[in-house]
C-alpha cells in the first residue's frame, strides 16, 4: 500500500488551515480595535485641549478687562487674599460674593477671579470640575461647600467648644456662636420638633455612662429613637463587665415594709 507523501487534502490539514485563517482574523480584530481605540483617545485629547485652550482664553479676556476698566470701588478699599487653611470656606464665599456685588463685577467672571484665591480642599474640588461647570458660578460653589463642609455634629461640637480667648472680641463671640447655632439645629431646614430632638439627643447622650455614650456617638444616630435603642443595647450587652445598669425595683413599695 502507498502512503500519501503529505497531508494535503487530510482533516488535519483543513484543522490547520481554519485555525489559521481565524488567527488571522482575530489579529486583523485587535489591529481595528486598537486603531479605533487610538482615534477615541486622539478625539478625547483634542475635546481636552479645547477645552483647556478656552478656560484659558477666558481668564486671559478677564485679565485684559480688568487691567483695561478699572473696578468701581479701589481695591485697597475690597482686599481679596487667598484662602487659608483656618478659613471658614462658607464665609470665604460670603465674603467674595459681596465683594463682588460691590464692585459691581459680571457674574460671569466671578469664578475666574475665585479660582485663583482657593487653596487646600477647596482647590482640589474646583480642580474635578469639568470645563463648563468650572465656569459658571453656582456650580462651582456647590462643588467647594459639598467637599469642605462641615457636618452638623462638628458645627455643634465647635458651637459647644468655643471660647471667648478664639473669638477675640464679644460681639465675635456671639456672631460666630449664632452662626454655629443655625448650621447645627437648621442643617437641612429643621422644623421646631426637629430642632428639639437634636437638642434632647445631645442631652441624653451626655447624660449617659461614658462608656455607652461613646458606643452610641460613634454610630451617629440620626434620631433619638435610634439613640436610645443603641443605648439599651450597648447597656443590656455589657452588664456585669463594664458599668453596671442602675437596679431599678419593681415593686418600689415593698421597701416600706421590711420581711419579718
Amino acid at each position: 500500500m502507498q502512503t500519501p507523501s503529505g497531508t494535503r487534502g487530510s482533516p488535519f490539514a483543513e484543522i490547520i488551515t481554519s485555525l489559521a485563517g481565524l488567527h488571522q482574523e482575530n489579529h486583523q480584530a485587535l489591529l481595528d480595535l486598537r486603531a479605533d481605540q487610538e482615534q477615541r483617545f486622539q478625539a478625547m485629547m483634542r475635546v481636552q485641549q479645547e477645552d483647556r485652550e478656552l478656560f484659558w482664553s477666558l481668564l486671559d479676556r478677564e485679565v485684559r478687562m480688568r487691567s483695561a476698566s478699572p473696578s468701581p470701588i479701589p481695591a485697597a478699599h475690597m482686599p481679596l487674599t487667598k484662602m487659608g487653611a483656618s478659613d471658614d470656606p462658607e464665609a470665604f464665599l460670603d465674603l467674595f460674593e459681596r465683594t463682588a456685588e460691590a464692585c459691581e463685577w459680571p457674574s460671569t467672571s466671578w469664578p475666574v477671579r475665585l479660582i485663583p484665591l482657593l487653596s487646600g480642599e477647596a482647590q482640589k474640588a474646583a480642580q474635578q470640575l469639568p470645563v463648563q461647570n468650572l465656569l459658571v458660578y453656582a456650580d462651582l460653589k456647590r462643588a467647594i461647600l459639598q467637599r469642605v463642609s462641615l457636618s452638623p455634629e462638628q458645627h455643634r461640637q465647635r458651637f459647644r467648644s468655643l471660647e471667648l480667648a478664639e473669638a477675640g472680641r464679644p460681639f465675635v463671640l456671639e456672631q460666630q456662636l449664632r452662626d454655629l447655632c443655625r448650621k447645627w439645629l437648621l442643617a437641612g431646614g429643621s422644623d421646631a420638633e426637629a430642632i428639639l430632638d437634636k437638642v434632647v439627643l445631645e442631652q441624653f447622650i451626655s447624660r449617659l455612662p461614658k462608656r455607652t455614650a461613646q458606643w452610641v456617638q460613634c454610630h451617629r444616630p440620626a434620631s433619638l429613637d435610634l439613640a436610645i435603642q443603641l443605648a439599651e443595647d450597648q447597656l443590656a450587652a455589657c452588664s456585669g463587665v463594664g458599668e453596671p445598669l442602675p437596679s431599678i425595683s419593681l415593686f418600689p413599695c415593698l421597701s416600706l415594709f421590711p420581711f419579718p
